[in-house]
């Protein structure tokens, strides 16, 4: 029997090399939620003091994603999942804490250098992290502040729920670079956005009845 239900597509992050590209993680979303938003700051070249182009832009607009994120253990408490039954939703929010701070690894290869005189510290480098909101929204992105209200922990003080709520900036060419692979990632997300734009008819002015007064 073929079932009537339609299938969802989960949003929901990727983890990728910066350098390579090989994907480190997959965070699939357990429940897409009800509401994201979406601000837009311009780059212009009108903003300033010389205003002589006021139609110019100077780069894409800086787009920050706003959205919360639910995790429940539910899933896999009743698939007798052994990790989850340990540890309930604890490893999903470390992988979304591990890309907001530099590994311990790097920390302390950066203090070992410090101390031996070295003139030049090693970069602590995130990974590239993609936001993947359907097939035509994906878009590198840094997460720029997190917050976790976990609740019902297991015996081990493990949560059992939680609710993040984060706020991704969109990284653009000017982040990026244009020929770099975040950079090409995003090039691929403003062209489906472009493309989605293009769909609409052109439409005329004498739809809202001013036709006459351009």
């Amino acid at each position: 029997m073929t079932s009537m239900q339609p299938k969802f597509l989960k949003g929901g992050f990727v983890v990728l090399d910066p350098v390579t590209g090989a994907v480190r993680h997959s965070l699939p979303l357990q429940v897409n939620p009800d509401r994201l938003s979406r601000s837009f700051q311009i780059n212009s070249g009108g903003d300033g003091p010389n205003r002589a182009a006021p139609l110019r832009l100077t780069g894409p607009a800086t787009e920050t994603i706003t959205v919360e994120v639910r995790l429940d253990a539910a899933d896999g408490l009743d698939a007798g999942d052994e990790l989850t039954g340990r540890e309930g939703v604890r490893p999903r929010i470390a992988l979304l804490q591990s890309l907001i701070s530099p590994t311990a690894q790097q920390i302390t290869d950066n203090e070992a250098l410090q101390q031996s005189g070295a003139l030049e510290i090693l970069p602590m480098i995130q990974p590239l992290t993609l936001f993947v909101w359907g097939p035509d929204q994906i878009a590198p992105v840094r997460i720029q502040s997190m917050s976790v209200a976990e609740s019902l922990h297991n015996t081990r003080l493990y949560p059992l729920q939680a609710s993040v709520n984060l706020s991704l900036r969109v990284l653009t060419v000017d982040d990026l670079g244009a020929s770099s692979r975040g950079g090409a990632l995003y090039l691929s997300y403003l062209r489906a956005v472009e493309a989605s734009a293009a769909k609409l008819p052109a439409g005329a002015a004498s739809a809202m009845g001013v036709e006459g007064a351009l």
